[in-house]
């Protein structure tokens, strides 16, 4: 119920505004309904064009019933992201319970504390998912499934049906989020290695599911790989790996004219040394408590100011849980400390770190670790309890109310660019004014501004698919809308802009 209220309330106007990601995935939903097409005119694809990033495709596929009930609106494309967001909590509860199943007595009733209850409450008010949970993000039905995944894995061991659900799943979560093709594959194999005995032992009774399983997830998978080989995947990595950053290899340059030329200088100073220790630095940076407990992502549509990861009240908590893991350093253990050092992998991999966004399955294992921590608090606070409990859940209520204070009044008001408020009132304005002129011309200073009038105005899909002019890729491998109808994106030249006869600026 918790869990419902953070992240359904006032959901439509908070975040305020839209960015263009959200849009894009609402607005080819919308396109594939109207006309079986993408915003570029591409058949049902596997892989959305959209601003050349190529967005897996199962968030538009998943809020294609949505918006064909609820239109196309805002609180249509982020349902179904709140949606998973509650249903995470329900899950790692499960999923904790299922690794840790030790439970504390509590005096009143019959009521029992363990570490599942704990991680699903830590879930429900974390700064980390709860944001992620109320925006159309990808990533967060990517942690979903994933989570779904690995719980259905553990389950199948004792009951061999949830083969089929633990493979969808873990499928799914590939075409869900781009950074997930590198993770789950290796959660999955970790997992299968530490519950290998358990795993043999179920194969007489299993096998029909296991092959079943086998080929279907194997059909499903065969789009993916030829995607990857066919270089959309590619093309999106290229455009935010470190690799797209020259720095590291200058700076290898530059501290290699400082020394006579020679092998020993090109083994000191050398493109790969650079690179490696970039995504070192990248990868620990996901680690530091300046990211996760003091200010957060740098991201401005990745945080709330003043608010980091979690709150810094749960920091001892974190090492209570990691002493807790290594002191027992069961499967269970093994298994959680190896999902939170794989998770920042994709991120540490690009130029911008630490990245909340890419790195958010992170706050899975975060959470559970945690949770471990305060119940080993309360596991050594037995005689005190209630009061112990009372007092961290009084703790945990201020934190929460500070950031929901954050969140709902200064937010909007400090950030409102982050997700490029305005557009929505900008297309109110220009609704009756369409065909009162022969150019509207459109800043193009926030990001890719024609998907978000096409959403907006609800522009026709068959209209836009014959209209949109795109631009030259950049740098980084994304391109954006210049025109459509009589739409133009670019920068404002007023001195030239305002001379064009009958047009709006």
């Amino acid at each position: 119920i918790l869990a419902s209220i953070l992240r359904l309330y006032l959901i439509t106007d908070y975040p305020a505004g839209l960015n263009a990601d959200e849009a894009s995935l609402g607005y080819n939903a919308y396109s594939l309904l109207e006309t079986g097409k993408d915003e570029h005119g591409s058949w049902w694809p596997l892989a959305f064009r959209s601003f050349d990033d190529y967005k897996p495709p199962l968030y538009v596929y998943l809020v294609l019933p949505f918006i064909k009930f609820l239109g196309l609106t805002v609180f249509a494309v982020r349902l179904p992201s709140a949606l998973l967001g509650i249903a995470s909590i329900i899950l790692i509860y499960f999923f904790s319970n299922e690794l840790f199943p030790q439970k504390l007595k509590l005096r009143t009733g019959n009521w029992e504390l363990g570490t599942g209850e704990i991680a699903g409450f830590l879930l429900a008010i974390s700064p980390w998912h709860l944001h992620f949970s109320r925006g159309a993000w990808e990533v967060n039905i990517a942690t979903f499934f994933l989570l779904l995944g690995l719980y259905a894995f553990l389950k199948a061991l004792k009951q061999q049906t949830w083969y089929f659900l633990a493979g969808f799943s873990l499928v799914s979560t590939l075409y869900a989020y781009h950074s997930m093709r590198l993770i789950a594959p290796l959660l999955t194999l970790i997992t299968l290695v530490l519950y290998w005995p358990e795993f043999t032992q179920t194969l007489p009774k299993s096998s029909r599911y296991l092959i079943s399983t086998v080929i279907i997830c194997s059909l499903i998978s065969i789009p993916l790989v030829i995607q990857t080989f066919g270089g959309a995947t590619g093309s999106r990595f290229s455009g935010v790996s470190i690799f797209a950053d020259q720095g590291p290899l200058w700076q290898a340059l530059e501290m290699r004219n400082q020394h006579p030329a020679g092998l020993i200088t090109k083994i000191l100073h050398n493109r790969y040394l650079s690179y490696s220790l970039r995504f070192t630095q990248n990868y620990l940076s996901h680690f530091s408590p300046r990211f996760i407990f003091l200010l957060g992502d740098e991201i401005a549509r990745s945080k709330v100011p003043d608010i980091a990861q979690s709150y810094l009240f749960l920091f001892p908590f974190v090492f209570l849980g990691l002493l807790k893991l290594f002191h027992h350093w069961g499967r269970g253990e093994k298994l959680i400390l190896s999902w939170l050092l794989l998770a920042p992998i994709p991120a540490a991999l690009t130029f911008q770190s630490p990245h909340a966004l890419r790195a958010q399955n992170m706050v899975i294992p975060l959470t559970i670790i945690t949770a471990l921590g305060v119940y080993f608090l309360l596991q050594q606070a037995k005689k005190v309890l209630p009061l112990v409990l009372t007092i961290f859940l009084l703790v945990s209520g201020y934190n929460l109310a500070n950031y929901l204070h954050l969140y709902y009044d200064h937010y909007p008001q400090e950030l409102p660019y982050a997700w490029q408020y305005g557009f929505e009132e900008l297309a109110t304005y220009l609704r009756p004014k369409l065909d009162q002129y022969d150019q509207i011309i459109i800043s193009d200073r926030y990001d890719q501004p024609y998907i978000l009038l096409a959403f907006f105005l609800k522009y026709d899909p068959a209209k836009l698919q014959n209209e949109l002019i795109f631009s030259d890729r950049d740098n980084f491998g994304f391109s954006t809308g210049r025109a459509f109808g009589n739409f133009k994106f670019h920068r404002i030249n007023w001195d030239k802009d305002s001379q064009n006869q009958n047009s709006l600026v």
